[in-house]
């Protein structure tokens, strides 16, 4: 079964899917390096040159177009913002709940999120906060250590009997 991880910009899903992925064996998927990969530009030129709907299109395209099983998927944050996504996310999906002040702190040295330019983080979490949890079959807290979330995510996964 796959494994897809929803939350904010800068919550920590794409370092949690890495270190999952080790930790299981299983392959990772990075929807955004996905969506660049395919349409060989950078995700802030395609949100700069064909903009935001565009970019949410190739967004579902490229989530459709995961055929594989076992693997997990570290989804861009506005995943949620098309409701149709849900229905394309073939497994089991967890949202990565961090606290907002610790993702302002995660994205002061991190690279400027395009959406970040017209919209400030509090706003973007109030617009996504209650599709995430419409989303998610389980909520993960990364208040902690990357170490104690992953060991939190394998023992729901344990329990789920997707392990």
């Amino acid at each position: 079964m796959n494994i897809y991880l929803i939350g904010m910009p800068g919550s920590g899903k794409s370092t949690i899917a890495r270190d999952l992925g080790k930790k299981l064996n299983r392959k990772v998927i990075d929807l955004d390096d996905e969506i660049a990969k395919n349409a060989l530009m950078f995700v802030e030129e395609i949100i700069e040159k064909l903009g935001i709907d565009a970019f949410r299109n190739l967004e579902t395209e490229a989530l459709k177009q995961i055929n594989e099983d076992n693997v997990i998927i570290s989804c861009g944050g506005g995943i949620v913002t098309k409701r149709e996504n849900k229905a394309f996310m073939n497994g089991f999906k967890i949202y990565i709940d961090t606290d907002i002040e610790i993702i302002r702190k995660r994205l002061e040295t991190d690279y400027e999120r395009p959406l970040l330019k017209t919209k400030t983080l509090d706003s973007l979490y109030e617009e996504r906060f209650l599709k995430y949890l419409d989303f998610a079959d389980v909520i993960v807290s990364n208040n902690k250590t990357l170490e104690n979330v992953c060991e939190d995510i394998i023992e729901i996964l344990d329990k789920e009997g997707i392990l």
